[in-house]
């Protein structure tokens, strides 16, 4: 019984780490982060997305 209550401990901590994005303790790699990319498209005008003073270079809207 008490082997199963560390394995449950364990299984826990590790579910958390996980969820947090950390890697493993004596892991040296760091989790990467997924960093938000800018849209491929305009949102207004649905074309190719060329920026020109902050805004959209086909339809004007601001980005």
């Amino acid at each position: 019984m008490g082997e199963l209550v560390e394995r449950l401990v364990a299984l826990e901590e590790r579910l958390t780490r996980v969820e947090e994005g950390k890697a493993p303790p004596g892991d040296g790699r760091s989790s990467a982060k997924l960093v938000p990319r800018p849209p491929h498209r305009c949102i207004g005008c649905g074309l190719p997305l060329r920026k020109q003073a902050g805004r959209c270079r086909w339809c004007g809207r601001p980005l």
